[in-house]
C-alpha cells in the first residue's frame, strides 16, 4: 500500500470518504498534498506504463484482430483500451501527415497545351490556370474535414445492414472509427513505401492495402455483429460499394472546391 493510500482518508476535492485510489463521488485520484520524491516517481512510472500499455495493446488489437475492439466496446469492457475516437485521431493525423510528405507530380504546360486551353470553355481555362501546388494544399485542407461526414455515413450504412444485430447507431459509430483508424494506419505507410522503392513499390503497396481493407471489413463485421459467412460477405459488399460511391462523390466535391473556390 502506498504512502498516499495510508494517509489520505477523504477526497481533497469534494471531502467524501475514500475507499480506494479514486474518489467514488467525483472521480479524482488520491494524491498526496505534499508528495515525497518516492510518491512522485511511483505515480509517474505508473501513469507512463499504464498509458503506453493501453496504447500498444489497443493498436496491436486494432490492426491484427478486426472487430475485436468494437465487440469489447459493445460489451462495456473499455477501461483497458484507448477510446475509438482517440485511435481514429491518432491514425488519421499520421495518414494525412504522411500524405502531405508524399512525392507530388506537377505537369508542365507546353505551348501546344496552352493553345488547346485557350480554345476551351472559360471554366476549363480557369481550372487549367490554377497552380497544382495550391490545389493540392486546398485538398489536403478539405479532405480531413470531409471524413467527418464520411465516417458517420459509413456508420449509417453499417447500421442499415446490421439492423438485426440490435445495435444502436452510436455503437456503429464506434465500429466505424475503429475500421477507419486501422485502414488509415496501413495507408500511412504508402508514401513511405513510395519514397523507399519508387512508384512501382507504392503501387504494389496500395494493392496490398486495398486487399487488407477488404479483408478487414469482412472480418470486422462478422466479429462485431455476428452472422454467417455468406451474410457477412453480403453486408460487406453493400457497405463497400455504397461507401466507395460516397468517397468518390466527396473527392469530386473537394476537388471542385480546391479548383474553383
Amino acid at each position: 500500500m502506498s504512502h498516499v493510500e495510508t494517509t489520505l482518508t477523504h477526497c481533497a476535492n469534494c471531502g467524501q470518504p475514500l475507499a480506494g485510489r479514486y474518489c467514488a463521488n467525483c472521480g479524482q485520484k488520491a494524491v498526496a498534498l505534499n508528495p515525497t520524491l518516492h510518491d512522485f516517481l511511483h505515480d509517474l512510472t505508473h501513469e507512463l506504463l499504464h498509458v503506453d500499455g493501453k496504447i500498444f495493446q489497443s493498436v496491436r488489437l486494432l490492426l491484427t484482430r478486426p472487430g475485436y475492439l468494437s465487440r469489447e466496446w459493445f460489451e462495456g469492457r473499455r477501461a483497458r483500451y484507448v477510446t475509438p475516437i482517440r485511435l481514429y485521431l491518432i491514425f488519421s493525423v499520421l495518414f494525412f501527415a504522411a500524405s502531405a510528405l508524399a512525392p507530388s507530380v506537377y505537369v508542365n504546360v507546353t505551348p501546344e497545351d496552352r493553345a488547346e486551353i485557350e480554345r476551351a470553355p472559360e471554366a476549363i481555362q480557369r481550372a487549367a490556370e490554377v497552380d497544382p501546388r495550391a490545389v493540392a494544399e486546398r485538398m489536403g485542407h478539405w479532405v480531413p474535414r470531409a471524413m467527418f461526414v464520411l465516417v458517420p455515413m459509413f456508420a449509417l450504412l453499417v447500421s442499415g445492414v446490421t439492423r438485426s444485430a440490435g445495435r444502436n447507431y452510436p455503437q456503429d459509430l464506434y465500429f466505424a472509427l475503429h475500421v477507419h483508424a486501422a485502414i488509415f494506419g496501413v495507408l500511412a505507410l504508402s508514401p513511405l513505401m513510395e519514397k523507399i522503392g519508387g512508384q512501382a513499390a507504392g503501387d504494389v503497396f496500395d494493392l496490398v492495402a486495398f486487399v487488407y481493407a477488404t479483408w478487414y471489413l469482412v472480418v470486422a463485421l462478422r466479429v462485431a455483429y455476428g452472422g454467417s459467412r455468406r451474410r457477412t460477405f453480403g453486408r460487406a459488399a453493400i457497405v463497400g460499394l455504397l461507401y466507395g460511391i460516397a468517397i468518390i462523390a466527396a473527392l469530386v466535391v473537394v476537388a471542385m472546391i480546391a479548383v474553383f473556390v
